[in-house]
């Protein structure tokens, strides 16, 4: 992990790098310019998650609002003011995701799969589903969440926490990074599989063993609903629907990956009991 900062503190940046060649220098560019009273830290360890790296940054940073990224992101000019800015209205706030230049099929792909409710236009709202790739937490929301994010930075776990709790969690179109080329088709098939695993061990905590049984088989039908939901929510948009179609193939395999992950999340559950 590393770290530089100005002056005082007034925002923390916390850069979780995927290991893309090449990626953390280009994200550091597009922040520099702008971080005057922020401190940009970058974590990078081999093996880990995301939400690993991200509780590190958190647990890391002074600021007394923490932005969160990846390193295939590009921030836009006024990422870090408008992050301040919304930081003052909401708890948590999570912006607009595009899709940066020189993208391969595998790229946009990914980029649906993750990010097409977040791809503008679309209006301010609140919700607690919210892109971690790209969101503002003030230091009261993770000072009183600290306890659920020990094991990673699962940004749905928080979000909930926060909503159990009556915060507000915005979505806005204002805040706005470009996703970057990614690890590739192959990196993005095993974090699928890896986040998808994690996501129903996390959801089988709350679920019966009846209903952790039923996740098993009925994971058959995730893919053709994750993939339905991603054609509505970018059809909705009328931008980029020629992408999606070209994309589709290598976009079903993503969700495929998603599908097996939650099954075996459900299981593992069923064997903790």
């Amino acid at each position: 992990m590393s770290s530089s900062s100005a002056d005082p503190v007034a925002a923390s940046v916390v850069i979780a790098s995927n290991g893309t060649s090449g990626s953390v220098e280009a994200c550091l560019a597009a922040l520099e310019p702008q971080a005057e009273g922020a401190e940009l830290i970058v974590c990078e360890r081999d093996g880990a998650l995301v939400p690993e790296l991200w509780r590190d940054g958190i647990d890391a940073a002074t600021g007394d609002v923490v932005c969160l990224t990846i390193s295939v992101m590009r921030p836009a000019a006024d990422w870090l003011a408008t992050a301040r800015r919304l930081a003052g209205q909401a708890s948590a706030v999570g912006g607009a995701i595009e899709p940066g230049e020189d993208l391969r099929l595998s790229d946009w792909a990914e980029y649906f799969c993750r990010y097409a409710r977040d791809m503008p236009p679309f209006a301010v709202r609140e919700t607690a589903d919210l892109p971690g790739d790209n969101a503002v937490y003030t230091r009261a929301a993770l000072a009183e969440t600290h306890h659920v994010y020990r094991d990673g930075f699962w940004e749905p776990e928080v979000n909930r926490a926060l909503r159990e709790h009556g915060r507000r969690l915005l979505h806005s179109p204002e805040l706005v990074v470009y996703q970057g080329r990614s690890a590739g088709f192959g990196a993005f098939m095993r974090q699928r599989l890896v986040h998808g695993r994690k996501y129903g061990r996390q959801r089988g905590v709350r679920f019966s063993a009846a209903r952790n049984l039923a996740g098993i088989p009925a994971a058959v039908v995730v893919p053709v609903v994750l993939v339905a939901r991603t054609f509505r929510e970018v059809f909705s948009r009328r931008r980029l629907r020629l992408r999606l179609v070209a994309a589709t193939p290598l976009l079903l395999a993503y969700d495929i990956a998603w599908a097996v992950g939650e099954a075996a999340g459900h299981l593992d559950s069923l064997r903790s009991r």
